[in-house]
């Protein structure tokens, strides 16, 4: 899990988390428009979020990507007792 401010962080993230190309050179199998597109694609929907990379139960040989948001860490906070909701 990792926090995730703005699009920089996200394109170094994803690259980094689902991609895993943190030190490997070389090709890639998708040339820089499907990365780009793909990256526009999976885009968190608003910033600062939570993001998660986990096995994807629908295909062992892919992950899927999940953003937790303000509202779901607010409420999730809320439920443990650890803020009031008045």
């Amino acid at each position: 899990m990792h926090l995730i401010k703005n699009d920089f962080e996200y394109r170094s993230w994803m690259l980094d988390a689902y991609f895993r190309q943190d030190n490997i050179f070389g090709d890639t199998l998708l040339t820089d428009e499907e990365m780009d597109d793909f990256l526009f694609e999976s885009r968190p929907q608003e910033y600062p979020c939570l993001g998660m990379v986990t096995p994807s139960k629908t295909n062992p040989l892919d992950s899927d990507i999940a953003f937790f948001y303000r509202n779901n860490i607010n409420d999730w906070a809320t439920s443990m007792g650890l803020i009031n909701s008045k």
